[in-house]
């Protein structure tokens, strides 16, 4: 089981790969496969995010370790909101849609994968492997730790929780670059 403070940016993240896998069970794999001005489609996008995600559960038992070598005192509230805003900024992303916020989940368990198409439901699958994973690490994090413990990565030294926000947040960005063109 994961902390509260974990908790609710873990939330957050379910709600998010939920709607995705919502969006995707609409479209047909040729639509999916539509390069864009990039030359890079919604598909390559959604592998990226399956991508970062993987590293995100790779690397986070390592930056555990790593911070279990320095002192660190706890964070406080405002550390940490400190830490959220930075990352929001770094991204900017529009906000969720509004039924966004209606996608009621808990754990990688209550996901639905809804589509028909074996390609896009291997993409979806793998993307839930990853995030069990992940919820299965998060879930060893104590209260104290989660308080406590940095994560460290290409886009800086974040709060746990903060690395939960930005993965999230990194997700939505491509998310919403690679889907503005479909519309």
């Amino acid at each position: 089981m994961l902390t509260e403070i974990l908790d609710i940016f873990w939330k957050e993240k379910l709600r998010f790969a939920q709607y995705c896998f919502d969006t995707l069970a609409k479209m047909d794999l040729d639509r999916l496969q539509k390069k864009q001005t990039d030359g890079k489609s919604l598909y390559w996008a959604v592998g990226q995010m399956v991508a970062y995600d993987r590293n995100f559960s790779f690397y986070l038992p390592l930056s555990l370790k790593l911070s279990s070598f320095f002192f660190f005192a706890s964070f406080k509230e405002q550390e940490i909101e400190k830490d959220l805003e930075s990352i929001r900024d770094a991204y900017t992303p529009p906000a969720f849609p509004a039924h966004f916020w209606e996608i009621s989940i808990a754990s990688v368990g209550e996901l639905k994968i809804k589509t028909t198409d074996p390609k896009i439901k291997e993409l979806c699958e793998s993307w839930k492997l990853v995030l069990e994973q992940l919820e299965t690490k998060l879930s060893g994090i104590s209260d104290k730790d989660a308080y406590r413990k940095r994560y460290t990565s290409l886009t800086g030294i974040h709060t746990i929780s903060g690395a939960i926000n930005n993965s999230t947040e990194y997700c939505h960005y491509l998310w919403n670059l690679y889907t503005a063109e479909l519309k």
